[in-house]
């Protein structure tokens, strides 16, 4: 929740045409699953269903505001209120987040707030939440002056002199790329915060110019609820649109709900199609600031990387985590062509599992960092199909309420192969994709028929040591995190110590 303000037009313009270069002649690619080829589809066809109206004094209010003596705050175009809304859902789903809802109330007193800022032309150039600098003017009452102190100082505020649409407002929020504040990306976690139900969302255009748009999204009861996901990244895993990173000063991010950082980490970014990797620059640790309720935020820059559409890169957070995610373009006619699966030429007993089998297949002349990069990409590729066949049989409901006792016990049977303990209300568990090394002590070589242990039947195999291998899912049970090798056979790992997983 921090202030936020877009100069004007000219600057997001010069901005969105200096992206990193990438041509549909791109020799090096990473090879999309038929469900990523989908989900790129789906999510390309929601965004050009989203409302592209801009919004001007002309068509931004049922009824329009006065914003002298006798003050009245007008009200809302309800297409521009259904607009922002749906933007932010459609961003909250790119993250694997629920949907959220806007109130009357909560409209109303958010309008209040940007009506009461317009009329006193609040200065953009200054942190305005709760109105530090600002004197109420005699002709606004004192009830509203106390609402729009309250509110501003629990809201995303964007205070704006070009004519954005609706949905404009919300993406400047998520890239936080105007955050005048630097690099905290207060914004976005107040958008991406798991524990956000409900909004207020509200707009006026002020004498000056500019439009002061209000989302309040700091709520005292959030605090004390669950968190629908253990941790938010910006980029997130899987596939995501390139336009979310394209242009200056965006900075990408960790959140974590519940588990506490305090220490900055040491990251790297690699691109996994041309080996290219890189030192994360200016990490920051934001999380003192309580911003979306989490209890850590960490925010970096991805320094000289070359982010091209079709490229699959690893980010890897010292000590906390490791994900994976692919590029692509969310406007459709931008779109690059992706490489897909091919058929597989070698013989059908040939079955790839582990780094072991796939180093029989690299180029031996290869240097030793173009062969590891080969083996993770191809890992990866076993992976993501195992998430995916997990994905094609999973439960179609993304929530699960109250408890649930499907086989006497409180186990949920989300699918084939997949069991989830649970218990009040959560999500069902997400399907990450990856590779693991089996490399450190940490790792139990033992493969079990499930992570619960109730569920469970002998152990009869085991991994390799020193080898990596494919995994669709992971599921945290304790200080232990397991990871679905295939039916029936899970591995896991202490994560008190440093975890190595690569997802």
């Amino acid at each position: 929740m921090r202030f936020h303000r877009q100069i004007n037009t000219l600057v997001a313009s010069l901005t969105l045409i200096m992206p990193l270069s990438f041509t549909a002649s791109q020799i090096k690619a990473a090879t999309f699953t038929s469900a990523e080829i989908s989900q790129v589809k789906q999510i390309q066809n929601e965004y050009a269903a989203l409302p592209k109206l801009a919004y001007s004094q002309a068509n931004l209010y049922s009824v329009a505001p006065h914003l002298t003596d006798p003050f009245s705050v007008g009200k809302l175009s309800d297409n521009y209120i259904n607009s922002q809304l749906a933007y932010i859902n459609y961003y909250r789903r790119l993250f694997g987040l629920m949907s959220i809802s806007a109130n009357a109330t909560d409209n109303d007193n958010a309008q209040i707030t940007a009506s009461v800022m317009a009329a006193i032309k609040a200065n953009p150039f200054v942190n305005q939440h709760g109105l530090p600098s600002e004197s109420r003017p005699n002709f606004i009452s004192d009830m509203y002056w106390t609402i729009a102190k309250n509110v501003s100082a629990s809201a995303n505020l964007n205070f704006n002199v070009s004519n954005q649409s609706a949905g404009d407002v919300i993406t400047d929020l998520l890239t936080d790329r105007y955050n005048l504040d630097g690099t905290d990306t207060g914004h976005r976690a107040w958008l991406l915060s798991t524990r956000l139900t409900t909004t207020g969302i509200g707009a006026a255009y002020g004498a000056n110019g500019y439009r002061y748009s209000v989302q309040q999204v700091a709520y005292p009861s959030d605090s004390f609820k669950a968190a629908s996901k253990a941790s938010v990244t910006y980029p997130s895993s899987g596939v995501f649109p390139i336009e979310l990173l394209q242009g200056g000063n965006v900075a990408w991010s960790i959140y974590l709900s519940d588990q506490i950082i305090t220490s900055t980490p040491q990251i790297t970014i690699t691109d996994l199609d041309t080996g290219q990797k890189v030192n994360a620059t200016n990490v920051r640790n934001y999380s003192g600031k309580g911003y979306g309720n989490f209890a850590s935020v960490i925010t970096y820059s991805p320094a000289n990387l070359n982010l091209v559409s079709g490229h699959q890169y690893m980010v890897d957070i010292s000590g906390i985590t490791n994900y994976t995610f692919k590029l692509f373009n969310e406007i459709a006619s931008n779109q690059v062509a992706l490489q897909t699966e091919k058929k597989h030429t070698t013989p059908a007993t040939h079955k790839v599992t582990s780094s072991t089998d796939i180093a029989t297949t690299t180029n031996s002349q290869a240097s030793d960092e173009t062969k590891d990069v080969k083996i993770k990409s191809a890992l990866l590729l076993q992976a993501e199909k195992l998430r995916d066949s997990l994905k094609a049989n999973r439960a179609s409901n993304p929530l699960l309420f109250g408890r649930s006792y499907q086989d006497g016990h409180s186990y949920y049977n989300l699918g084939p192969d997949q069991w989830f303990k649970t218990f009040y209300v959560v999500e069902n568990p997400e399907l990450n994709a990856g590779v693991i090394d089996v490399s450190e002590t940490s790792v139990d070589t033992n493969i079990y028929s499930s992570p619960y242990r109730r569920l469970q039947k002998p152990a009869i195999s085991k991994v390799a040591k020193g080898q990596s291998y494919a995994y669709g899912q992971t599921i945290t049970i304790g200080k232990d995190r397991w990871y679905y090798l295939g039916p029936n056979k899970w591995i896991h790992q202490q994560i008190s110590k440093r975890t190595i997983h690569k997802y």
